[in-house]
Formats: structure tokens, sequence, C-alpha cells
């Protein structure tokens, strides 16, 4: 596969957008976060049933990006490739962009509060973020940044899959599962409920250790995506079942993602999920969220290729934006949020103030990122060198 897929890059943009959208709703929703202001009670519905997607969408799309960055590397090479596009953001990042989040949090806090701090920046960094660590490097945090790892990660974990179902048994494989879901298309549903059962079947052996039951459920699954998106764009023709069921899936992506945020925002509550004694609620919640997440998201693919799929002038510019933004965004709606909250407007003012100025500001940082050959290598930005224009000679 060597023609570039337009639909995804736009998938990717989305993707890290609802990541946006989703943490600039967060101080206005019911869940302990950084900074807190005024409650907006549809935000916690709203942001319950975004998440169900946004992070499931960002793994799945990473997973069939791999099949470029892997097309026509060897072991060796896209290890190394992986490292500097991830291993390296990540490290800059937890050491240059998620302080100010610490520091904002602790600024915040109630003078009362035993972790308050009411310094500058300076002070912050010279004293509580580097002197209260018991053990060496333990004031780091890599707070949004953990994605970067994971899928560093999950890139080594799949590597020999990957090399496995490219090689031609691999690929007769997958010629063989295409044609079996040609033969019946319900079967493409399998797709949907098989990441769902190995979620809920997982934790089952851990409910005395509901956290760990939690951590093993969703890392379990967002795998299982990473994975599946590369043999999908792997082997394309895998994709035109799921294509052919884009209003079903559609249809029943929408209906479990707003029976999970109505569940967990009204009838039940979140506090459930931490309960060794409730398991059930647990093995609900997830199976709900997986079910709903790959209807979506195949939904998405399928009206993505058929309304997406062509280049554009901002495509071609905004798809490097991809990985700042990610890094920049979380840092850039604390930073704001702290300022915008002291306004004490109505909180829907507050709340699209602090969602257009952190995009306008994050997609200035990211632009801004694309101007420095530095600055794209240490946010993992991989750019083609542009063709010189072939200069026309003069005529006498």
């Amino acid at each position: 596969m060597d023609k570039r897929i337009h639909y995804l890059d736009w998938l990717r943009l989305l993707a890290v957008f609802l990541g946006l959208v989703f943490h600039a709703g967060r101080p206005f929703d019911t869940w302990p976060w950084i900074i807190k202001g005024p409650e907006l009670g549809w935000l916690t519905y709203f942001n319950e049933a975004l998440t169900t997607v946004r992070l499931p969408l960002l793994f799945f799309v990473s997973g069939a990006a791999t099949v470029f960055a892997l097309r026509k590397a060897s072991a060796k090479t896209y290890s190394l490739d992986r490292f500097k596009r991830l291993i390296i953001p990540l490290s800059m990042g937890v050491l240059l962009i998620v302080p100010p989040q610490q520091y904002i949090r602790r600024l915040a806090l109630d003078s009362n509060e035993p972790q308050h701090f009411s310094g500058i920046y300076t002070q912050f960094l010279t004293g509580p973020w580097w002197g209260d660590a018991r053990f060496p490097l333990g004031f780091l945090r890599t707070e949004h940044l953990w994605f970067l790892l994971y899928l560093f990660i999950f890139s080594l974990l799949a590597l020999p899959v990957f090399l496995y179902l490219r090689s031609p048994r691999g690929l007769a494989i997958l010629a063989r599962l295409e044609h079996w879901l040609q033969a019946a298309p319900w079967r493409v549903w399998l797709l949907v409920v098989g990441p769902t059962l190995t979620g809920i079947l997982l934790p089952l052996g851990l409910n005395s250790h509901p956290g760990l039951a939690e951590d093993l459920a969703n890392l379990g699954f967002y795998f299982q995506l990473f994975v599946l998106g590369f043999a999908l764009y792997l082997w394309p023709g895998l994709l035109s079942p799921i294509f052919k069921q884009r209003r079903a899936f559609l249809l029943v992506g929408l209906g479990l993602v707003l029976l999970k945020a109505y569940l967990y925002t009204t009838v039940l509550h979140r506090s459930l999920l931490v309960s060794s004694e409730l398991l059930p609620y647990h093995e609900l919640y997830w199976s709900i969220r997986d079910l709903a997440a790959l209807s979506l998201i195949f939904a998405v693919l399928a009206y993505a290729q058929k309304l997406l799929n062509r280049p554009s002038a901002f495509l071609n510019k905004a798809r490097h934006w991809v990985y700042p933004f990610y890094i920049w965004h979380q840092t850039v709606i604390v930073v704001l949020g702290y300022f915008v909250l002291k306004l004490g407007w109505p909180a829907p003012w507050l709340y699209g103030l602090l969602l257009l100025s952190s995009l306008l500001v994050t997609v200035a940082l990211s632009e801004l990122v694309q101007h420095s050959a530095l600055s794209r290598f240490l946010f993992g930005v991989h750019r083609k060198a542009e063709p010189k224009p072939v200069r026309q000679p003069s005529r006498a």
C-alpha cells in the first residue's frame, strides 16, 4: 500500500482535536481534575460519551499508520524510528511541557492545603518540583503524555505480530479471513465482539484488585485496537465488509455511547468501578465501552473513506501538527484555564472562551514547531524535505 490514505490523516486530526475538546471541558464537569471551575452538568454527560471513543480511535489509527512506518523498514530501523518519534518527545514533554501543569495544580490549591505553592514558576522548579522527590526522578509526571509511552511499548510488543502478518504466510491468513468475511457479511461483527469478550474475561480473576482489573481491561483493549488497525490496513480487502455496514455500525455505536453516558452519569456512579464487591458493574461499563468504541470506529472509518479521502492544502499542513498538538494541548488548557476561571463569568462563557483560546494557542504552537529542525526532532515530527523549485534560466 503506497498511496497515501487522506482520510486516515483526517481521523488522526480528529482524534487529537477530540482530546482538546475533552480536556477543555474537564474544569467544568463533576470529576476531579487539575483545575476546577463552576460546573456545567451536561459536560459530564458529554465527556462520558466522548471518552468512549477518542482514545480507542487514536490507538486504532496509530496501528493503521504503522503499516506505512513498517512498510520498507527492518525491525531495527522501525524500533529506532519509534524511539525517535515517541520516547524523545515523551522525555522532552515530561521535562518541559508537563511541569507547568504541576505548578498550576499547586498554585490553584487553597492556601490552607499543605501542597499549596504561591511562588513564581522558577521558584517552583528549583523548589517543590525538584526538591519534593523522595527518589531519583520522582518529580517527573507523564500526565497526558502516557499515551506516547504506551504506544511505544505496544509498538515493540506487537512487532513480532506485525512482521508475521506481512510475511507470505501472514498475508495468506488475512486473505482467507477476507474471503470468510465476504462469504457472510454478518461475521464482521465478530471483529467488534472479540476484543470486548477479551476485556470481560481478563479481570474476572482479579476481583480483589479492581485497579489492576481496570488497567488490564483498558490496556488489553487498546493493544487489540492497535493490532486490528494494522491488520485491516495491511490487507485493505478486510475493510470492504465494514464499509458496507457503516449505517448499522453508526446506529449501534451511537446508541451504546448514549446508554453508557446515561448509565454512568445518572443511574450509576463512577465510584462503583473501584469497588471490588461490585465487579459486575465494572464488567458492564467496559463491555458497553468496548462495543460502542469499535462500532463507532468502524462507522467513522466508513464515512470518512466515503467523504474525506481527498487531498487538501490544509490537510497537507495540518497533518504535521498531530504530535505537537497532542503534546501541547493539555498544558495550554491548564495554564489558560487558571486565568480564564478567574474572570467570574457564567460557566458556558468560560467554557467557550477556554475551548476557543486553547485551540488557537495550541494550533499556533504546533505550527511554530514546524519552523525549526530541533523543535521538529524534539516533538517527533518527521517531514520529508520539500523539493527545491527548479530555477528557470533567464532569457536574454
